[in-house]
């Protein structure tokens, strides 16, 4: 229940952070950090809850807001696209056990 509620109260008040990110420029860089450990933790516990949606949903988002440079932020990226690539290949790849059919005589 308690990550329930985290989780619906975290995702407005990071998107409302977002949308203020850039009015608050003396302060755009610790907003965008608190954003980013903000998303982290909840994927964090989403992960924990096997909620993988949730937690790729707020991937991205730390993805966006992480105050590295751009050039980082796209390498980082493309780094996590390539890791679930290679994942989901592994697991595509993977042999399937076969059923034993008896034969009926």
């Amino acid at each position: 229940m308690l990550m329930k509620i985290v989780k619906w109260a975290s995702l407005p008040v990071l998107l409302m952070g977002s949308i203020f990110s850039g009015f608050a420029a003396a302060y755009e860089l610790q907003l965008d950090f608190a954003i980013c450990l903000g998303a982290l933790v909840v994927v964090e516990r989403a992960i924990s809850a096997k909620a993988y949606f949730w937690a790729a949903g707020f991937v991205a988002i730390a993805i966006v807001f992480c105050p590295m440079a751009l050039a980082n932020r796209v390498l980082l990226l493309t780094g996590c696209t390539g890791i679930v690539a290679c994942a989901t290949l592994y697991t595509a790849s993977k042999r399937q056990p076969v059923r034993a059919v008896q034969a009926s005589l």
